[in-house]
C-alpha cells in the first residue's frame, strides 16, 4: 500500500494537464498512488490521461458517471484513497519536484494531523510569480480558532497533506460548488487538529485562467452568502455557536470585507449582500453569549446596517495588503 495518495480532480484542463501529470509523476518521493478522478471531460483530457497511465502504475483511472463538479471529484478520490496520507493537487496546476518528500517527511517527523507549505502563484495573463506567505499570525498561532479567522491563504488544500483517518474519523469532505476550500478548512478547524504551517513554497497555483470556475465566479461575491450561511448551519448543528460566536463574526466582516476588494465597489451588490447575511445571521437572539461576544456581534451588526462603511473597509484593506506583508493572510 503506498504511503500517499494524490488526489486529482481533472475537467477540460488539456492545455495544462501534462504539465500537472509531468510534475506528479517525476516526485523525488516515490510511494504514492494518483487517484485521478475525471469529471466527464468533453476535451482530450481523458486521452492524455489514459496516455500517463500506460507509463506510470501508480495512475488509477476513475470515471465519474456525471459531471458532478469539483467537491464531488475530491470527495470520490477520498473515499478511494488508501494510503495513510491525502493531498490534493488541482490539474492546472503543478507541484515542486520535492514536493511529497517535503511534506511527508514533515508530517511524519512532527507528528501532526495536517501539515502546511507555503506556494507560488503564476499568473496565466501575466506570466508573474508571486509567493503567497502566511502571516506572522498564522504561523505564531495558539488557537485553532486563530487560523479560521483569514478567508484566504489559511483554507487552500492542495498545498498540504492530510492525514487520512483524521479526515474520515470527523466526516470531512467538501460540500459546496464554490468557496467550498473555505467551508472545508473551516469545518478541519472545529474538529480542532494539530496543524504546523511554514512557508517554503513547493505547489504553483495557476490564476487568472479565463476558462476556470474561479475566474468566472470571482466578482460574484454573493458566493459569500452561501459560505457563511453554511459555516453558521454547521455551528449550530454541532451547538458550538456560542463558544465560535465571536470568532464567527470576526469571520464573517473579514470575508464580506475581502470579497469586496475583488473588484470594484459596487454600492448595490455590496448592499444585496450585507441583507442577505444579516437576515439569516441575526434571525434570533443568542442570550446565552458572553457580553465581550455581543459586544462583537452588536459591532457587526452595526457594519451590516451601513453599507459605505464596507466601502471604506475594504478600499482599506486593499492597501494594508500591498503595504504590509503581515496581512498576506487576507
Amino acid at each position: 500500500m503506498a504511503q500517499v495518495s494524490i488526489i486529482l480532480p481533472v475537467y477540460n484542463v488539456e492545455p495544462y494537464l501534462r504539465q500537472c501529470l509531468d510534475s506528479i509523476t517525476n516526485q523525488t518521493f516515490k510511494d504514492f498512488e494518483i487517484l485521478v478522478i475525471n469529471d466527464c471531460s468533453l476535451d482530450n483530457s481523458l486521452q492524455i490521461i489514459k496516455e500517463y497511465q500506460q507509463k506510470d502504475s501508480r495512475i488509477i483511472l476513475f470515471n465519474m458517471p456525471t459531471n458532478r463538479g469539483l467537491s464531488n471529484a475530491r470527495n470520490e478520490g477520498i473515499k478511494l484513497a488508501k494510503s495513510k496520507y491525502i493531498v490534493f493537487v488541482d490539474s492546472d496546476d503543478w507541484v515542486r519536484k520535492d514536493y511529497l518528500e517535503f511534506l511527508f517527511n514533515n508530517i511524519e517527523k512532527r507528528d501532526c494531523d495536517v501539515f502546511s507549505a507555503g506556494f507560488i502563484s503564476y499568473n496565466n495573463q501575466t506570466s508573474k510569480y508571486t509567493h503567497n506567505k502566511y502571516s506572522h499570525l498564522t504561523l505564531k498561532a495558539k488557537s485553532n480558532k486563530t487560523l479560521i479567522l483569514f478567508p484566504s491563504i489559511n483554507c487552500t488544500i492542495w498545498n498540504k497533506i492530510y492525514k487520512r483517518d483524521f479526515l474520515l474519523k470527523n466526516n470531512l469532505f467538501f460540500v459546496l460548488k464554490t468557496c467550498e476550500d473555505c467551508l472545508f478548512f473551516y469545518k478541519l478547524m472545529l474538529c480542532k487538529p494539530k496543524i504546523i504551517f511554514t512557508n517554503e513554497p513547493i505547489y504553483f497555483y495557476r490564476i487568472a485562467r479565463k476558462e476556470s470556475l474561479t475566474y468566472s465566479l470571482y466578482l460574484k461575491t454573493h458566493n459569500i452568502i452561501i459560505l457563511l450561511k453554511e459555516i453558521y448551519n454547521t455551528l449550530n448543528e454541532k451547538n458550538i455557536y456560542a463558544e465560535y460566536c465571536k470568532v464567527f463574526h470576526i469571520y464573517a466582516f473579514v470575508n464580506i470585507a475581502y470579497g469586496l476588494t475583488c473588484g470594484s465597489f459596487s454600492l448595490k451588490r455590496t448592499k444585496y449582500i450585507l441583507f442577505s447575511v444579516k437576515r439569516f445571521l441575526f434571525s434570533d437572539a443568542h442570550n446565552e453569549i458572553s457580553m465581550s461576544d455581543k459586544f462583537v456581534t452588536s459591532s457587526f451588526k452595526f457594519f451590516l446596517n451601513h453599507a459605505q462603511l464596507y466601502k471604506i473597509t475594504a478600499f482599506t484593506l486593499k492597501i494594508i495588503r500591498r503595504l504590509l506583508s503581515v496581512f498576506d493572510a487576507f
